[in-house]
């Protein structure tokens, strides 16, 4: 019955993903990220008799503990993962008003250029 249910719920979710991503939402490589990680929860969810074997070899009594774990440290790779594509895009959004402000400025210089000139030439 877990086991059913797991599949199911994985199921759904990697097909939410694949509607994210044809509808746009999801850019290719974020949606390669989260195809990966669906499809990783559907074989987990195939093989969880397997994972029973796996705590047991690494002496943990209850198997949804070893599943947490390995959630845990997913979810904190994504999270440093989308730190490092934040930071980037907060750096670039930075030079890109820098070079929005040299632009304006230098187009505001341009106009108050010209308008002494026709001042010079109504004179």
């Amino acid at each position: 019955m877990v086991q059913g249910i797991s599949i199911l719920v994985a199921i759904l979710f990697f097909a939410q993903v694949l509607f994210y991503t044809s509808k746009n939402k999801l850019q290719d490589q974020q949606a390669l990220i989260w195809l990966i990680l669906s499809f990783s929860g559907l074989l987990l969810a195939l093989f969880l008799p397997v994972m029973n074997n796996v705590a047991q070899f690494l002496e943990i009594e209850y198997m949804p503990s070893l599943i947490f774990v390995l959630a845990f440290l997913i979810i904190l790779t994504m999270l440093v993962f989308q730190t490092t594509t934040i930071t980037k895009q907060q750096i670039q959004i930075k030079q890109i008003a820098q070079q929005l402000s040299y632009a304006t400025k230098h187009i505001d210089e341009l106009r108050n250029e010209g308008k002494k000139e026709d001042n010079k030439n109504v004179s």
